[in-house]
């Protein structure tokens, strides 16, 4: 076999092989493993008006979500199974979570924050999409709708 021959199989096994790491790479960017704060705020009429993520390090960086959830995206967080999610409200009033469907924690998790304005869970549910409302004790009839986005992996 020729030197040139050589080279150009050489090469080319380097091409297939630098792009399988990087598809390799880029499917690997999957949803971070670290607990998450979110801060519910209230509107003026003690309403909720949005709930934002306030841990300095967001989950959805770099996954397939980073566009529409955490730090990018409104009322959205993605977690990973047996990591704490945790709500805390600007104002001084209650509130509590209401799942539309299953709830990603055990059932011990306390979705009602009591005084202490605040509700701490630790999420225990398969990969899938978790939609809840957040009702403000001070604005009872009027629901707020985020969503919790667990994966494994993507």
């Amino acid at each position: 076999m020729s030197h040139r021959r050589k080279t150009k199989i050489i090469t080319y096994i380097i091409f297939v092989l630098a792009s399988f790491f990087t598809i390799t790479a880029a499917n690997a960017a999957g949803i971070k493993n670290n607990h998450q704060e979110l801060t519910i705020n209230v509107d003026a009429r003690g309403c909720v008006s949005s709930v934002e993520l306030a841990s300095p390090d967001d989950n959805c960086a770099g996954s397939d979500f980073e566009n529409n959830c955490g730090k990018n995206g409104k009322d959205c967080v993605c977690m990973q199974s047996s990591k704490f999610v945790s709500w805390m409200i600007d104002t001084d009033t209650r509130f509590e979570l209401k799942f539309i469907g299953d709830m990603p924690f055990k059932s011990n998790c306390d979705v009602k924050s009591g005084n202490n304005k605040k509700i701490q869970c630790k999420i225990d549910a398969p990969d899938g999409d978790y939609d809840y409302d957040v009702i403000a004790e001070s604005c009872p009839d009027e629901v707020y709708d985020p969503k919790i986005i667990i994966r494994t992996s993507n």
